[in-house]
């Protein structure tokens, strides 16, 4: 079950420092410490008390963490993602995606705690021949909890209407094919909306003008196509449908202030300043 699920704790010296596609599922609890995180561009603050659930493909980047940040990951595979939502309502899976996070009560926090030390003492227990069974349950209570309190939020504070909706088909859509269409028109036809609605409602709803959140989500991917050693800049501005190069260079470098491979060497810096850091004395 080990190959499956684990616990792990996060400190402030462990948090990365690039945005990185997730390979696996996780649920963050913050038990102390503040820190802000990107997901797939939406931006979510996590203090003590709050949880939130990490899908694989997405995208993550961490920042502005302080010092005495302490976070409990709970990782999970795809295949016991898969397990998790079996028979797990498919309009909560959905709603999850796209509100993953909360904060939870005195209550709820001790909850989450109970949860978590249950799930390490069925993870310990393998002679029980349910184990499975029971951290699948475990986990599921987690995942009901989480959306009975963001459930809460968004009808209080966001209620459903049509704006909403519209919002959440626009960034699901642009999620999936970035990598093709960078037009807020291609989105509004997509969408059967004007361009001008579709800016209305996006920069109502999110702060940003949709030609904005396009750009910004599609450097996101860009960033983590270039960590990869694999791949050439030649073969990221193809990944992009960029003609040539040079297109996607200038792209880049416009959105970033620098170009693909000015990225690509300092984050060689990076790795390499933190590969020769001395071990720590703790």
């Amino acid at each position: 079950m080990m190959d499956k699920l684990s616990i792990t704790n996060i400190a402030f010296d462990c948090v990365p420092q690039q945005p990185f596609r997730s390979g696996h599922g996780e649920l963050l609890f913050c038990e102390s410490g503040h820190i802000r995180i990107y997901i797939n561009q939406h931006l979510y603050e996590l203090s003590p008390g709050s949880a939130i659930l990490i899908f694989p493909e997405q995208i993550v980047l961490y920042c502005e963490a302080d010092e005495q940040l302490k976070i409990i990951s709970v990782s999970f595979s795809k295949e016991f993602l898969h397990d998790l939502f079996h028979s797990f309502p498919s309009d909560k899976v959905s709603f999850l995606r796209e509100h993953n996070c909360c904060s939870l009560c005195e209550v709820g926090e001790s909850l989450m705690n109970h949860y978590i030390q249950l799930l390490r003492l069925k993870l310990a227990d393998s002679q029980n021949r349910y184990q499975n069974e029971q951290i699948v349950l475990c986990v599921r209570m987690i995942l009901y909890e989480i959306a009975e309190k963001a459930e809460r939020i968004y009808n209080d504070v966001q209620s459903t209407t049509a704006c909403w909706q519209l919002k959440d088909k626009f960034v699901s859509m642009v999620e999936k094919e970035v990598r093709s269409f960078r037009s807020v028109d291609y989105y509004a036809d997509c969408l059967c909306v004007t361009v001008r609605h579709l800016s209305k409602i996006i920069k109502q709803t999110m702060g940003y003008t949709a030609k904005q959140w396009i750009d910004n989500y599609a450097i996101l991917e860009m960033k983590v196509a270039l960590q990869s050693a694999t791949l050439s800049v030649q073969e990221v501005a193809w990944m992009f449908h960029f003609p040539d190069p040079s297109t996607f260079s200038r792209y880049f470098k416009k959105h970033t202030g620098y170009s693909p491979s000015e990225y690509r060497e300092a984050l060689c810096v990076m790795t390499k300043r933190i590969d020769s850091s001395p071990p720590s004395l703790d």
